[in-house]
C-alpha cells in the first residue's frame, strides 16, 4: 500500500504541459448578480467539443482556434447565458449569471449539479438529491436506504431504532453530520427518521474513506445532511397522514429584511404514530404453558417527536459571507414494545429525550488573506434521556399480562426512573486555502466534549455517577487538480485524541471498570488519499485508501443506563479501507442520458466493535472482535430521458468474515472464517420515476409517478453453525412501493399518495424484528417562493 501511495504522489507531480499552434486564450470569470464566484459552471463552445468548468474562484480558461463562435455558460440553479464572440487574439470575457428558481433540462444535461460533482469526485460517495422528492417523501430513511451500497434496517415502525450499514459496516461505525457538524449537536435522539424533510437539500454518503474536512472518526463512512440555502423569502408547509395512526407535519420558512439583509429561518417538524401494525405468526403461551402462533397488533409502541429551530443571521456582507446564531429544541417520547429481540414483549416501559441547543456559525472567503476561506462554529447542547421502567408485569403479544413480582421489564431489577444527562460542547474550525487553480490546503479541527451523568429517582441501589468522554480530531489535507480538472488527487492525515474519565463502578464484573484506570487518554493516527482520473464524460476512474480509526461512542463505552451495559475495556477500531471504481456519463441524441458507476471495496478491521445481545430479556453489551474483513462489489445505473423518465438500479454483494483465530483468553474462536451474523450480504434496489407535464391540460402542473423495488437475499441471524436451522435464517425478502405526486402552479401546491409494501409481505430486520406490513400515506404540501 505504501508503494502505491508513493507512486501516485510521484505521478501527480509530473510536469504537465500543453502546446498548441494557431490558438488563443479565452479567459475570464463567472459570477452571479451578487458578484459571488460560481464554481463548476460550464463554459462551452457550441457545435464543438471544446469546453471547461470554472474553478472555485469562478475563473475559467480555454484554448480556441481563431474564428467566430457562440459561447454557452451554464450552472446548476442559474439561467443559461449565450454570447457570440470572435477570436483573433487572447481575450478576457466575464459572465454574469442570474438565479433560476426552476431546474432546467439543459442544466441536467450539460451543467453538473452539486450531487453529480460529488459522484464524480475522488471519493466513493453517494449524493442523493432530496429537493425534488420533498413533496412526496415522508422520511429520509426511505430514500437513503435505496441508494447504492446502503442498507437501513429498522426495529419497527416510525421512531424505532434503526441500523444503517455502508458496504457492510454498520451502527456506530457510521457517523452523522448536518452541514459538516455532528448531528448529535442537535440532540442524541435526532436521526434520519425524524429530521424534517423540508429543510434538506441533499444527503452525502461517504463510503469507507472519509475526507478530512468532516472531522470524523468514522470507520464505515459518514452521512452528511446538507440543508437548503435559499436566497429568497419562502414558505414551505406540509402535512401527512397514514396507516397505523401516523401523522407528520413540517414547517420551514425564511424572511430576509430588504434593508438590513438580516434573515430569520424558523423550522418545525412533528412526528406521531401508534405503530399498531399487525405482527404475524408470533408465539403466545396459553394457561397450560404451551406455545401457539397468532397474529396480533402491537399495543405499546406509540412515538411522538418535535424538532424546532430558529436561526437569525446575515449573509453576503463585506465582513462575513454568513454569520448566524440559532437555537433548537428536540423532544421525543417512545413506548418500548420489545427488547433487541421481539420475543421479549414490553407493555409499560417508556423512553423520552429532551435536548436544547444553542449555536453560532461564521463563514468568510478571503479571510485575513487572499484565498483563505474560514468556516467556524461553536455549539452547546443540554441533553437528557429518561427511561421509565416501573412495571413488574410480564406481557404477551395478545396483550395479556401476568404479575410475577420478580423485577421490572427491561432489566429484571427494582422499579426505576433512570436519568442520563449528556451535555455536549462541540467546536469546529475549518480553514481552506486556495494556493492557485491547482493546489488547495485544508485544516480541520473538531472538539467534542461530553459528560455522562446518571441517576435514578426510584432505584436506591443504583449508584449515581458522572463520566466524561472527550475527543479531538485534527485533519490536514492537500488537494491537486491537473489536466483541466481531469486529474484530481487528495492526500490527508488525521490525529484522533480520546479522553475518558470513569466514575461509575457498579457491575464492575460486567463493565470492567476495575481493570482500567479511572482516567486515561489515547492518541491514534490515520492517513489516506483519493485520486480521480476522468478521461472524458463516458469514462473515469477513481481509487481511495484510508487507514481509519474509530473511537468508541458514549453508548458503547458507557452503556445507555438500562438495556446496554457499559464496557470500559473497549478498544478503538482501526481499518484499512480501500475503494476502487469506474464511472461515466453517456449522452445519446441529446435526450437520453446514462450514468454508470461500479466499484470494489475492501475493509480489514481490527478490534471490530459489535453489539452482543444477551439471551436474558434481550439486553446486550458492545464487545471487540479482533479481526474482521469485508470485501465486495457494487454497481449503479441511472438512465434518464428528456427530463421525463428516470430509472435507477443498484446492486451490492459483500462478504463480512470473522478472521479472529483466538479469543483474548487464548481459546480458539469457533466462528473463525465464518460470515458475520445478522448482516445482509446481497441486496438490490430499482427505482423508476416518470413525469408528465400538464397531465389534464392544466397549465403549470405535473404528475410524478414512482415505483420502488427492494430485494434482500436471505442471511444468517446467528453464526450459521449454531442453533436450529429454521431459527437461524432471516429469509429472502422483496417488496414493492408506489408513489403518485400531483403539483399545480409550478409546484406551489402538491398532493402525494404512497403505498409501501403493496403485497403486504412479512419483512424482517435486525435480529428478525418484524417491520410494518402494507401501509398508505397521504401528504399535502404548499411551497411559496
Amino acid at each position: 500500500m505504501k508503494f502505491l501511495i508513493i507512486h501516485l504522489i510521484l505521478f501527480a507531480f509530473l510536469p504537465i504541459g500543453i502546446q498548441a499552434q494557431n490558438v488563443f486564450n479565452l479567459t475570464g470569470e463567472v459570477r452571479d448578480t451578487a458578484n459571488i464566484p460560481i464554481s463548476q459552471a460550464v463554459v462551452a463552445i457550441e457545435e464543438t467539443a471544446m469546453g471547461t468548468y470554472s474553478n472555485s474562484k469562478g475563473n475559467y480558461s480555454l484554448k480556441i482556434p481563431s474564428g467566430k463562435y457562440t459561447v454557452t455558460v451554464m450552472a446548476y440553479g442559474y439561467h443559461t447565458l449565450k454570447k457570440d464572440i470572435e477570436i483573433n487574439n487572447n481575450q478576457v470575457i466575464h459572465f454574469i449569471l442570474k438565479d433560476e428558481s426552476k431546474e432546467l433540462t439543459s442544466v441536467d444535461v450539460y451543467g453538473k449539479s452539486a450531487s453529480q460533482q460529488l459522484r464524480e469526485s475522488a471519493f466513493s460517495v453517494n449524493a442523493i438529491n432530496i429537493k425534488k422528492f420533498t413533496s412526496s417523501l415522508n422520511n429520509l430513511n426511505t430514500l437513503v436506504g435505496s441508494s447504492s451500497g446502503i442498507k437501513i434496517r429498522e426495529d419497527g415502525g416510525v421512531g424505532s431504532d434503526f441500523d444503517l450499514s455502508i458496504n457492510g459496516l454498520a451502527g456506530n461505525s457510521i457517523r452523522y453530520f448536518i452541514d459538516g457538524v455532528p448531528l448529535s449537536s442537535i440532540g442524541n435522539g435526532v436521526t434520519l427518521g425524524n429530521i424534517p424533510v423540508n429543510i434538506v437539500e441533499r444527503i452525502e454518503v461517504y463510503k469507507g474513506v472519509v475526507p478530512a474536512f468532516l472531522g470524523s472518526d468514522a470507520l464505515g463512512g459518514t452521512i452528511n445532511i446538507i440543508t437548503k440555502k435559499n436566497k429568497k423569502n419562502f414558505l414551505d408547509v406540509s402535512y401527512g397522514v397514514g396507516s397505523f395512526s401516523t401523522h407528520k407535519a413540517d414547517f420551514n420558512a425564511q424572511y430576509i429584511s430588504p434593508k438590513s439583509g438580516v434573515f430569520i429561518q424558523p423550522s418545525l417538524g412533528i412526528n406521531y404514530s401508534k405503530n399498531n401494525y399487525l405482527m404475524k405468526g408470533v408465539e403466545v403461551s396459553d394457561y397450560s404453558g404451551r406455545f401457539h402462533t397468532v397474529d396480533a397488533k402491537r399495543f405499546h409502541d406509540d412515538f411522538f417527536s418535535v424538532l424546532s429551530q430558529i436561526k437569525v443571521g446575515v449573509a453576503k456582507k463585506e465582513w462575513a459571507d454568513l454569520f448566524s446564531v440559532s437555537a433548537s429544541y428536540f423532544y421525543s417520547d417512545k413506548e418500548l414494545q420489545t427488547g433487541s429481540q421481539q420475543q421479549w414483549v414490553r407493555g409499560a416501559a417508556t423512553r423520552s429525550n429532551n435536548s436544547f441547543n444553542i449555536s453560532g456559525q461564521y463563514q468568510k472567503h478571503n479571510f485575513l488573506v487572499e484565498g483563505l476561506a474560514a468556516d467556524l462554529s461553536l455549539m452547546h447542547t443540554w441533553d437528557n434521556r429518561i427511561v421509565t421502567d416501573t412495571s413488574f408485569y410480564k406481557y404477551k403479544w395478545d396483550g395479556s399480562k401476568s404479575f410475577e413480582g420478580d423485577g421490572n421489564e427491561l432489566r429484571g431489577g427494582p422499579k426505576s426512573i433512570r436519568h442520563i444527562d449528556r451535555p455536549v460542547t462541540i467546536g469546529r474550525v475549518n480553514f481552506n486555502y486556495l494556493l492557485n487553480d491547482r493546489h488547495t490546503f485544508n485544516f480541520n479541527y473538531l472538539i467534542n466534549y461530553l459528560s455522562n451523568k446518571r441517576y435514578d429517582d426510584l432505584d436506591e441501589s443504583f449508584e449515581p455517577s458522572e463520566d466524561v468522554l472527550g475527543k479531538q480530531i485534527i485533519g490536514i489535507s492537500y488537494s491537486q487538480s491537473f489536466w483541466n480538472n481531469k486529474l484530481n488527487n487528495t492526500f490527508f492525515v488525521k490525529d484522533y485524541i480520546n479522553h475518558l474519565k470513569i466514575e461509575q463502578q457498579d457491575d464492575y464484573w460486567i463493565t470492567g471498570s476495575d481493570e482500567v484506570p479511572n482516567s486515561f487518554t489515547t492518541n491514534n493516527w490515520g492517513y489516506g488519499f483519493g485520486s480521480r482520473l476522468q478521461l472524458n464524460n463516458p469514462l473515469g476512474f477513481k481509487v481511495s485508501y484510508e487507514q481509519s480509526v474509530r473511537l468508541p461512542v458514549a453508548r458503547e463505552f458507557l452503556g445507555n443506563g438500562t438495556t446496554i451495559d457499559a464496557n470500559f475495556k473497549l478498544r478503538p477500531e482501526s481499518s484499512d479501507n480501500i475503494n476502487a471504481g469506474v464511472f461515466g456519463t453517456l449522452y445519446f441524441t441529446g435526450k437520453h442520458c446514462l450514468f454508470y458507476e461500479g466499484g470494489f471495496f475492501y475493509r480489514k478491521v481490527e478490534d471490530y466493535i459489535r453489539l452482543i445481545a444477551a439471551q436474558n430479556e434481550g439486553n446486550g453489551q458492545y464487545e471487540n472482535n479482533k479481526n474482521v474483513t469485508v470485501k465486495g462489489v457494487e454497481g449503479e445505473f441511472r438512465y434518464s430521458y428528456n427530463n421525463v423518465l428516470q430509472v435507477i438500479a443498484n446492486i451490492s454483494y459483500l462478504e463480512e468474515i470473522n478472521k479472529t483465530k483466538y479469543k483474548d483468553d487464548g481459546k480458539p474462536d469457533v466462528s473463525y472464517n465464518l460470515q458475520m451474523p445478522n448482516r445482509p450480504w446481497f441486496y438490490s434496489n430499482v427505482q423508476c420515476n416518470y413525469r408528465k407535464n400538464q397531465p389534464f391540460g392544466a397549465e403549470d402542473s405535473q404528475l410524478m409517478m414512482a415505483y420502488y423495488f427492494h430485494y434482500v437475499h436471505w442471511y444468517y441471524l446467528t453464526w450459521k453453525e449454531l442453533g436450529a436451522y429454521n431459527k437461524d435464517l432471516i429469509p429472502t425478502q422483496y417488496s414493492h412501493d408506489i408513489r403518485l405526486t400531483y403539483s399545480i402552479k409550478q409546484e406551489k401546491y402538491n398532493i402525494s399518495l404512497e403505498c409501501n409494501n403493496i403485497f403486504d409481505r412479512t419483512l424482517y430486520d435486525n435480529f428478525r424484528m418484524q417491520k410494518p406490513g402494507r401501509s398508505f400515506f397521504l401528504k399535502l404540501r404548499i411551497f411559496i417562493n
